[in-house]
Formats: structure tokens, C-alpha cells, sequence
């Protein structure tokens, strides 16, 4: 990996500082169940460029992307951030384009993509991706407001995937493909499979609108009331079926399509000292039109759903700990037409009942050295899954780091009552190695 710090010069802004990044890195699925794709173990070259931290120039971004080598279904793109920012006096400023916010404090540290979308290139370790719009905010020493409205949608980043003649190419491990054969006639039928994708505009035209405001002291007793009212960061999917009875095959055609939710959240937290607590809540009330309009495609009829999650956290600067849990109460999906599968094909939350512990580190070891890391254990009874996380950089000066990521599941099997998305992954234990040089 290179790294090297920029100055970015664009006419009628301030001068941006950015690092850009340039990485080497290897992925290696160690299970020994591991099936998903032929291979399991990739390389990779990819690139990052993003604003210092501290900077007050006008143009922020944070962008990365990589390339795998002989994979190009792996090939990513994340535009996590990128807007404008012009400061209108001393408590107001607008920004314009891609950029994150606290809008719920659930959202953000579970990481559902509900209120903010998600990249997903790993669904193991997704990472939040700004709202697009326009955003007005003021605050001052005890409170703070932002509007927001935009005309454009940007749903959650998967994995990427392609179809060559009627088959789910086993190009991306992260990608869960649908059954290959069902049971018709109680014989083993071969299916094929046809995406029907909408063009662009009907896709990314579509309003937004939203309000937060937030009350308090940061370092005592602070509220948060949020509200939005925009498409939901996943897209429905549509399908229907026939069967070619001069082939035997069964024959499905894919059609994914945008769903309008309202949210609103509540944060209420308090922090005393190195001790921070809380808790947060989302509504989230998803349409009941039939997107669809058509009889003939079976599609997913959504639930309201609460979401409850108490939190605390200790940082002392060097360490932190963090113990939350997540509830939610509704939010299934159930599906309506005339060829059902096992189980629907649209998940709007990757599970709905978790407990999760997590210790950072953030330690001097002299001489410009520092290593970094965020360890975490995620376990449900309800979903009947556990998941072991490690995130971690060593920076042994100013110009070299290395870094490396671990995910390891156990998941028992889905069903229509067991709605998540993590159990797919099950056999996909993951070891990334990658190294840094900066200049």
C-alpha cells in the first residue's frame, strides 16, 4: 500500500489537504466449508483518497476503491462522502452532496443502512455512506437543527453480481445466490434467472425530506428528535415465475423497484466523566402501496417496526469499551403472489435481535509508532447466530503501517420465522493482510 498526502486546489474553494492512499492486500477465506466461489484467497490493488479530519476547506470527500486481480466481480467502488461545505456565519453552514450525520445513533453503530445506506461489499462489515442532498444546519453551545431535502436516491452498495446465460456467476463470495433448482412435481427443477432492471432515472429521481434537532449538554444530559421521510436504502424485489415445458427448466425474472419509509428517531443520553450511556429509538413505517402494480409479480408486503437499542461506553483516550443491544419489535416481511419461495427475497434488517461487546485501542509505542485496533463479539439467541471481529493497524512510523481484518461466523439455518442475512455467510471465515507506506 502507498500512501501520500495532497493538496487539492479547486477554483472557488479553499485549498483541501487529502490523503491518498494506494493499497496491497490479500483476502483469504479460511473455512475449510468455504464453497461460495472456486477460489479463496484474492489479491488486491486499490486506491483512498480522503480529507483531513481537521481541515476546513470546502471540499470534503472520503473515496476509496480497489481492484481485484483475475476477480473483477470484486472490483469496488465506496464514496462514502463527498460535498461542499460553505459556512454562512458563525452558527450556520450548508453543505451540498454526499455526506454523513448523526441522524440516529442506533443507525450508526449497528451499522443497518435504515436511516444512512451502507457499502456492502462485505455484508460482514458494513461501512455507513452519506445521505445526497442538500443540508442546512445551525447550532450553537446547547442545541443544534438541520434540515435536508434532496431529489436524488443512492440505495445500499451490495456485492456485485452478473447473470450469463440464465445462471448466478460464482464470481463474489459475498454475494448469496438464489436457489439454483426447486421442487416441481416433486422433481429437482433447474431454474433460470432473468434481471429486469429499471433504467437509471426511475432508480435515482426520487425525493427526500428530513429534520433533527438536538437539545443539551455533549458532556451531560443531551436529546435528539429526527425525522425523514425518503426511499428505503433497500430495494424491493419483485419476482415471477414460469416453466418451459419443452426444457423442463423453471424460468424467473428478477425485478428490483423503489419503496418510499418514513423514520423517526429518539436518542436520549448522558455522559459523566469517561462514562457515556443511552438510549435509541427508530419507527420505521415503510409504504403499503403496491410498488409493483402488477398482479402477476409476487412481491414483499413490509412491516412496521420498532427499534430499541440501550448502550454504554467507557474511553479513557487509550481504551473503550462498548456493550449494546438491539431489539426490534415487527419489521418482517412476508411476500404476496403466485409463486412464494421458501423464503422472501428482500431482508430489510440483517437480523433483529443482537448483543454486542467491543473494546478499541488506540496506543502509543513510541517513536511515531501506534497501533490501533477494535475488537468485537456479536451474538443472538433469536437469530441463532455469533460473530468474532477484529479490526487492526499497526503504524510503525510515519511513513509505514500494516493492517488486517478477521471475521469469523456461526450461524444456524433461516427460515421465514429466522429472518437474517448474516447465516448465508457462515462459511465464509475471512483473513485480510495488507501494508502501508506513506510519503
Amino acid at each position: 500500500m502507498i500512501v501520500f498526502w495532497a493538496v487539492l486546489a479547486v477554483p472557488g474553494f479553499a485549498v483541501a489537504q487529502v490523503r491518498t492512499e494506494m493499497k496491497l492486500f490479500s483476502d483469504s477465506f479460511i473455512s475449510p466449508e468455504f464453497e461460495a466461489t472456486q477460489k479463496n484467497n484474492y489479491q488486491f490493488v486499490g486506491a483512498g483518497i480522503k480529507t483531513e479530519p481537521f481541515s476546513d476547506a470546502a471540499l470534503r470527500m472520503d473515496i476509496s476503491g480497489g481492484v481485484a486481480v483475475g476477480s473483477p466481480l470484486l472490483n469496488y467502488l465506496n464514496i462514502a462522502e463527498f460535498y461542499v461545505q460553505t459556512k454562512q456565519s458563525d452558527t450556520e453552514t450548508f453543505f451540498i452532496g454526499r455526506k454523513k450525520m448523526l441522524w440516529s445513533e442506533l443507525d450508526a453503530r449497528w451499522e443497518l443502512g435504515v436511516w444512512e445506506p451502507l457499502f456492502k461489499w462485505n455484508p460482514l462489515a458494513p461501512e455507513r455512506q452519506g445521505l445526497s442532498g442538500i443540508f442546512w444546519q445551525t447550532e450553537g453551545k446547547q442545541y443544534s437543527f438541520t434540515l435536508f431535502a434532496s431529489p436524488i436516491y443512492i440505495p445500499s452498495q451490495g456485492p456485485s453480481f452478473e447473470i450469463e446465460d440464465g445462471d448466478f456467476v460464482k464470481g463474489n463470495p459475498w454475494f448469496h445466490q438464489p436457489p439454483q433448482s426447486v421442487r416441481i412435481w416433486d422433481e429437482a427443477t433447474q431454474m433460470q434467472y432473468n434481471m429486469n432492471q429499471p433504467n437509471t432515472t426511475e432508480i435515482v429521481v426520487q425525493n427526500s425530506y428530513g429534520a433533527k434537532i438536538a437539545v443539551g449538554d455533549p458532556n451531560g444530559l443531551k436529546a435528539q428528535l429526527s425525522y425523514i421521510y425518503k426511499p428505503d436504502n433497500t430495494l424491493a424485489i419483485g419476482y415471477q415465475g414460469s416453466l418451459d415445458l419443452s426444457t423442463l427448466k423453471g424460468n424467473v425474472e428478477l425485478r428490483p423497484q423503489v419503496f418510499y419509509h418514513s423514520l423517526t428517531g429518539g436518542d436520549l443520553t448522558y455522559k459523566t466523566g469517561r462514562l457515556r450511556m443511552g438510549i435509541s429509538t427508530i419507527l420505521d413505517r415503510p409504504t403499503k402501496e403496491n410498488v409493483f402494480n402488477d398482479p402477476d409479480w409476487t412481491q414483499p408486503v413490509f412491516e412496521d417496526a420498532l427499534l430499541v437499542s440501550p448502550f454504554v461506553e467507557w474511553d479513557n483516550g487509550n481504551w473503550a469499551l462498548n456493550i449494546m443491544r438491539l431489539d426490534i419489535y415487527g419489521g418482517k416481511v412476508t411476500e404476496t403472489g403466485a409463486d412464494l419461495a421458501n423464503e422472501p427475497l428482500t431482508n430489510l434488517y440483517p437480523f433483529y435481535e443482537a448483543n454486542q461487546i467491543s473494546v478499541l485501542n488506540n496506543l502509543s509505542l513510541g517513536k511515531a509508532r501506534r497501533l490501533l485496533s477494535k475488537v468485537s463479539y456479536m451474538m443472538s439467541d433469536k437469530n441463532d447466530f455469533q460473530l468474532f471481529r477484529v479490526h487492526t493497524r499497526l503504524r510503525l512510523s510515519g511513513l509505514w503501517s500494516f493492517f488486517g481484518e478477521m471475521q469469523m461466523l456461526k450461524a444456524g439455518p433461516t427460515s421465514k420465522e429466522n429472518q437474517n442475512e448474516l447465516a448465508q455467510f457462515a462459511n465464509n471465515d475471512r483473513l485480510m493482510l495488507g501494508a502501508a507506506y506513506v510519503f
